[in-house]
């Protein structure tokens, strides 16, 4: 098995790459260097990432591979992880401008993709090797097994500690529930939680779960992330994509634009 990190040269692309490092030592996999030659990007840069990435992977004891291919990019991806066994595909998101749309993230993320796509977005270098705390918002208890093992696998593998932030969406009729409604809400959502929390406790992740009731969901990450000290942050990009334009706005592009921490959408392989 193997994971494979999309790398073009940019430092970007090394920091994604430098998550794929982490989550592969954590389950032994191979790491997988792959390039899709372009006019874009030049290909000593690329190979001088690589490099980079290549003698972090040796402090963890990762074997990893040099791949090059030609052709489109996108179905080229596509059709090299349909031939291969990939656990999880790794790329970066553009440095300015549209974070997410129209990008080749965007692009691999409608495709039915043999293999995991973790797109990562990066407002700080050297976060991925300062990780403390990891953050993973969700919709009420509404949790995948595979959203929940991607990311704690990042956070035992970071050695960070997990928060689990759950946000209740309300209108604003509903804004003025009464503390022991709001309690009782909680806990049930709690309760309904409570696999995941033997399971972090199982594999001995520090963390916690936190609630909060609101009427923009991406507004209220935003906010969480900046009166919070976390250094990463994990959404389901399927999900957000699923959910009403906001002002014509992408709500997974609007959350890249904005968010001061690393941010990983994942989406679990095609089937699942």
């Amino acid at each position: 098995m193997k994971v494979i990190a999309a790398v073009n040269g940019l430092i970007t692309s090394e920091v994604a790459a430098l998550y794929a490092l982490r989550y592969a030592a954590l389950y032994g996999y191979t790491l997988e260097l792959l390039h899709v030659e372009n006019p874009a990007d030049d290909r000593g840069e690329t190979e001088t990432s690589m490099a980079v990435v290549e003698e972090a992977a040796g402090g963890h004891g990762v074997k990893t591979e040099r791949v090059f291919l030609r052709g489109r990019t996108t179905p080229t991806i596509a059709d090299y992880l349909a031939r291969t066994s990939v656990d999880t595909l790794f790329c970066s998101t553009r440095m300015r401008t549209r974070y997410f749309e129209n990008s080749l993230s965007e692009k691999l993320s409608h495709l039915k993709l043999a293999a995991n796509l973790a797109v990562v977005r990066v407002t700080r270098i050297e976060a991925w090797a300062l990780t403390r705390e990891a953050v993973l918002p969700i919709r009420e208890d509404r949790l995948s097994v595979e959203k929940f093992l991607f990311f704690i696998s990042l956070a035992k593998t970071l050695e960070a500690a997990a928060e689990i932030y759950s946000i209740s969406p309300i209108s604003r009729r509903q804004a003025a529930l009464d503390l022991g409604a709001t309690r009782e809400l909680f806990q049930r959502i709690n309760e309904r939680l409570n696999h995941y929390v033997q399971a972090l406790k199982l594999l001995e992740v520090p963390f916690r779960i936190k609630h909060a009731l609101a009427s923009d969901e991406i507004g209220q990450i935003l906010h969480h992330l900046s009166h919070h000290d976390c250094q990463l942050l994990v959404v389901g990009g399927r999900r957000l994509a699923r959910l009403p334009r906001l002002f014509g706005e992408n709500r997974l592009e609007r959350l890249f634009r904005h968010t001061p921490v690393n941010t990983i959408a994942f989406y679990a392989r095609a089937g699942k």
